[in-house]
């Protein structure tokens, strides 16, 4: 049995074995090369135009960021209980505050000490009361307006209807309604074509416009198919249609009614392909 130094020399060691290092080795390599590759290109496009009276490009500054992200994944992957667990009965005894000046005394100097640190100063044992009441503080609140937001963008049937009605009276709504309503068919209709057998759709509902103020409800009822359905749920989220229809209305909702507004943004995203003008026609000269 191992006691004394080389006891902590060796629980503090035990978290280096992480179960993901091929991957985290492979994400820093990819990292890398990608950063090197841009910083590559903005050299030779520097240097190329001979702007030697401006400042050099900066040459990939996601990197640091990129590598932090692969780090911290990294260090999610470390096995941590058997080590938090040894700490935790050490310092059992010992009062709150002096728990963790004890553990780093005692854990070897340098990255292992530091590594091994960093996994523990969290844990319920060690951490500071005050910043962990802090902790919870901020969580609370970020959750209850995570809830708000979402509450928010959620619509009921009442607040659909009086969507609609407000978007078919302004002006290329309801046209701009029934255009992305098709586009997204479309694009539906062309991945479930492409999926695997496994995550195809059973049934994908015919597509169906919206005809006018007289077909709201009727329209509605048609994106809530009975929930013995084939296509009541998609992959566990919503009906498509009815996805469809709650996305364009927020969208509609936040920009105030603003179709202008509501067409850039679904453009800018990629949910609506932007119409190109026509050119007009130049007459033929004598």
């Amino acid at each position: 049995m191992i006691h004394s130094d080389e006891k902590v020399r060796q629980m503090a060691r035990s978290l280096l074995p992480a179960k993901n290092r091929e991957h985290a080795r492979w994400n820093r390599a990819r990292v890398h090369r990608a950063a090197r590759s841009e910083a590559r290109r903005e050299l030779a496009a520097w240097m190329r135009n001979s702007a030697w009276e401006e400042d050099v490009p900066p040459c990939a500054p996601w990197e640091d960021i990129e590598i932090r992200q692969a780090m911290n994944l990294r260090r999610w992957g470390d096995k941590v209980n058997p080590f938090i667990r040894w700490a935790t009965a050490r310092t059992r005894n010992l009062p709150h505050e002096a728990r963790a000046g004890h553990v780093r005394g005692i854990l070897p100097r340098g990255v292992i000490g530091e590594h091994a640190w960093f996994h523990l100063k969290d844990t319920p044992a060690f951490e500071d009361p005050v910043e962990a009441s802090r902790r919870q503080h901020r969580r609370r609140c970020a959750q209850r307006r995570e809830r708000q937001r979402r509450k928010g963008a959620l619509l009921d049937r009442g607040e659909q209807v009086q969507l609609l009605r407000a978007l078919l009276q302004e002006h290329d709504g309801h046209r701009l309604f029934n255009r992305f309503l098709r586009e997204r068919y479309a694009w539906t209709r062309t991945l479930n074509d492409q999926a695997p057998a496994n995550r195809k759709l059973q049934v994908l509902p015919p597509h169906r416009p919206l005809l006018g103020v007289h077909d709201l409800n009727p329209f509605l009822d048609s994106l809530q198919p009975d929930a013995r359905g084939g296509y009541f749920h998609t992959w566990g989220t919503l009906t498509p249609t009815l996805h469809w229809v709650r996305l364009f209305l927020q969208r509609f909702k936040a920009h105030r009614s603003h179709i202008p507004s509501v067409r850039a943004e679904l453009e800018a995203k990629g949910l609506l392909e932007p119409v190109i003008p026509a050119q007009p026609r130049k007459g033929l000269g004598r």
